[in-house]
């Protein structure tokens, strides 16, 4: 699946069909446009989770100086940047 930021959807088409409209189209294009924006407005919109680093996880413990990170779920070493389904972002 791929993920589109539906706000930016809308508002690429809505530019499109005011672009249109100063040109004096209101033809099939406009009606397409229209069409456009019903479509996307009756699309789910998927919302991605956050992803904790291991840098910022309340699970992770620092070693070689911020180098590697370990988990106390077991997980092994990791870099700052890793992440898993386990994060929780630590509070500071």
């Amino acid at each position: 699946m791929n993920l589109i930021d539906y706000n930016q959807a809308v508002e690429a088409i809505e530019n499109e069909r005011k672009l249109l409209l100063n040109r004096g189209q209101y033809g099939a294009e406009n009606v397409l446009v229209h069409h456009a924006l019903n479509v996307i407005a009756g699309l789910p919109i998927v919302r991605q989770p956050e992803i904790i680093r291991c840098k910022d996880c309340e699970h992770s413990k620092s070693y070689s100086n911020g180098e590697m990170f370990g988990c106390e779920f077991g997980n092994g070493l990791h870099e700052p940047d890793w992440y898993c389904a386990d994060g929780v972002r630590e509070e500071r």
